[in-house]
């Protein structure tokens, strides 16, 4: 066979590293760019309270037994929905029937943080898989290590695109939701008020890729992190 052991390798396993890397910045292009609320003048808004007690957060079934736990407090970004999470829940909101056509990139939520003056944002999008679940499981440090160093050298033109720079890259590591091994990728970049922390976990579920996609301001970080961590580490299965 021709081509290099190198080339076979990750063909069998993570398929073309390169390519795949080049669908996951595609990907983190629309996350990684999405508006960002600028500073709205004027007083009156008060610092919201982070979110510590489960009470606090309202829990969200997703397509596919996907679920998660989300601020109450904050605002869907929903046609159809003008409301906190917890009042779109209450009106009817269901996440779990959302339709995930073949061959399109479905977003299935997005909120943001309350009061609108500050930044802190969730989405959750749906695609086709393009890597399998074994491959992930299966994949070597050195495989991941090279799919970090592609979207590394990579992102920064993604970001310039709507005037953004990369500023950090954690890189990217391997965790697992429930029994599903997930791609966890971490970056800091330049924002409309400061410094934007984007954390972002992948996984594959039968034939379909599951983003959740987290981002906060860094100087609110002290406000943010903690809530960002507990919705992250709430994803989920639910088996049937």
């Amino acid at each position: 066979m021709k081509g290099s052991p190198k080339m076979r390798r990750t063909t069998h396993g993570l398929r073309c590293l390169p390519y795949f890397a080049i669908i996951l910045l595609s990907s983190i292009f629309v996350v990684a760019c999405a508006d960002e609320p600028a500073p709205i003048k004027g007083g009156g808004a008060s610092s919201p309270t982070p979110a510590t007690q489960d009470s606090n957060f309202r829990k969200l079934k997703l397509p596919l037994g996907v679920s998660l736990e989300a601020p109450k407090n904050w605002w869907v970004l929903d046609e159809h929905y003008n409301a906190t999470i917890e009042t779109a829940v209450e009106a009817g909101l269901n996440l779990a029937g959302v339709d995930l056509p073949a061959g399109k990139t479905v977003t299935v939520f997005r909120a943001n943080s309350m009061p609108k003056t500050t930044y802190a944002a969730i989405s959750v999008e749906v695609a086709d898989s393009e890597l399998d679940e074994t491959a992930l499981r299966n994949a070597s440090s050195k495989e991941l290590e090279e799919i970090a160093d592609e979207i590394k050298k990579t992102l920064p033109t993604w970001l310039a695109i709507n005037n953004f720079e990369l500023i950090e890259f954690s890189g990217v590591r391997r965790e697992f939701v429930n029994k599903y091994p997930a791609l966890v990728i971490e970056y800091k970049r330049s924002g409309i008020r400061g410094p934007v922390v984007v954390l972002m976990t992948w996984f594959h579920l039968k034939d379909k890729q599951v983003r959740l996609n987290l981002s906060y301001r860094e100087s609110e970080e002290r406000l943010w992190k903690p809530i960002i961590e507990y919705v992250r580490q709430s994803l989920s299965v639910i088996e049937k």
